[in-house]
């Protein structure tokens, strides 16, 4: 049935449609103002006419004004744009046999007048396995075996470089760019790894090269061989949440075998146990892991740390001292970590005088939850340092995780090259503190 025009129905329809506009509006401007700005096109200078057509489909015209008088927004647009671009121009010229390496300089010219630069062709065309089709490229002939290597593509202004389903949540790896601003700064030129809905939850990292140190709190947990370099060389550093592998990376490069001969205690064998195994297959991928395990310096386990943390007390294989990184698939501080209980298991497998460092807090958006944070701590300093434990000073040098060293605070010699703390690791000393738990209080007492 066609209503009468004006009729009581239209006008509903309308304020229907009108409300959903409205909802929106701030969507559709940004989308908007980002393409404009992409393709040259100012804002300012549109008429009349253009303006009302672009507001009766909910955009609005002030988010346009104001991306065209921000030449970083300008910039900034453009460049993602023109690395998105290029992206798939990479696995088009691949496909079609043509090398970005092999292009002349009329062919670079031309490519650039269109937006997109060689630099980040040969970039992108280095991370495609060579000799391989896509099945969106090419029609490959019966006897072609078709690959499923995920092509490289941008996802959240980085470059992603393979997925992997868990049933904890797909896994990513992505490229962060090495003009990286905001955000993923301290990212910058690295490999990281990811869950796609935990977006501001960064699992682990790589920056391969000379370079030891991978910043953040995976500096502070290397700060932990010197602390225990008294006890015996045979007890291994426990990992448990290895992630992709960074904290043993760092520990394996800051105190190599061979190095600090009156002080062997440094070079241990570190076990690491990780709950996915989708993990551990991207981080011998992406992550430098398989060379780990090879070198004999890195031990990978796949099951719950909790459980084989207590299977090692029973069978008297003790640790050193042992480093805790984990938290649920929402990045969250795991229920697990708020019992006493399970501190109690892990203070058992520490040899005595065995130190725990834990992370209790992602530091970046939800995960960041400062009372499961002191609670887990409190825990953690009375089961495994004896009611006595340091804290980082959240924010310091840029690493705002919740941090805990158990035991008393290090001395001036176990923090100084002379015992064996790296010089990369010296300007952290002095951003801890010491708490010390009442008599017979548990918890309420770090922050009370």
């Amino acid at each position: 049935r066609v209503p009468v025009a004006g009729g009581r129905w239209v006008r509903h329809l309308r304020r229907v449609v009108t409300a959903r506009a409205y909802d929106t509006v701030d969507e559709r401007a940004s989308c908007v103002a980002r393409s404009f700005v992409t393709h040259g096109v100012d804002a300012r200078r549109l008429d009349e006419m253009a303006l009302d057509m672009l507001r009766r489909a909910g955009v609005s015209s002030d988010d346009l004004f104001r991306a065209s008088n921000d030449p970083e927004t300008t910039k900034a647009a453009f460049a993602e744009w023109s690395k998105a671009f290029a992206s798939e121009v990479a696995i088009a010229m691949r496909a079609h046999g043509v090398e970005a390496v092999n292009l002349d300089g009329r062919a670079e010219a031309i490519l650039a007048g269109a937006g997109i630069f060689p630099d980040w062709l040969r970039y992108y065309q280095k991370q495609l396995p060579k000799n391989e089709f896509y099945a969106e490229d090419v029609f490959p002939s019966q006897d072609t075996k078709a690959v499923l290597t995920v092509p490289p593509r941008r996802v959240r202004g980085m470059t992603l470089l393979d997925e992997a389903d868990s049933e904890f949540g797909k896994l990513q790896v992505l490229r962060v760019d090495d003009d990286a601003r905001g955000a993923d700064a301290s990212f910058a030129g690295a490999t990281v790894l990811m869950r796609e809905h935990t977006p501001d939850a960064v699992l682990s990292e790589y920056r391969p090269g000379d370079s030891n140190a991978a910043g953040g709190v995976f500096d502070l947990f290397a700060m932990l061989p010197p602390l225990i370099a008294h006890m015996p060389p045979g007890y291994p550093i426990g990992v448990v949440g290895l992630g992709a592998g960074t904290v043993a990376r760092e520990i394996v490069s800051y105190y190599p075998d061979g190095v600090n001969v009156n002080k062997s205690g440094l070079a241990r064998r570190v076990v690491g146990w990780e709950l996915d195994p989708a993990i551990v297959e991207l981080a011998r991928a992406h992550f430098g892991l398989q060379e780990l395990e090879q070198s004999g310096r890195v031990v990978v386990r796949v099951g719950d740390a909790f459980v084989e943390v207590r299977r090692a007390f029973a069978e008297g294989r003790l640790l050193a001292g042992v480093v805790v990184d984990v938290f649920d698939e929402h990045s969250v501080v795991l229920p697990e970590l708020l019992r006493m209980d399970t501190w109690d298991a892990v203070g058992r497998a520490l040899a005595p005088g065995g130190r725990v460092i834990a992370n209790l807090s992602t530091g970046r958006g939800k995960g960041a939850h400062l009372e499961a944070a002191v609670r887990a701590a409190e825990c953690a300093a009375i089961a495994c340092g004896g009611g006595r434990a340091v804290l980082w000073r959240s924010g310091a040098h840029g690493v705002y995780n919740e941090v805990i060293i158990t035991g008393p605070p290090p001395t001036d010699l176990e923090w100084s090259k002379q015992g064996g703390l790296p010089n990369e690791l010296a300007k952290y000393k002095g951003e801890w503190y010491e708490v010390r738990a009442p008599a017979g209080k548990q918890h309420g007492w770090i922050l009370g």
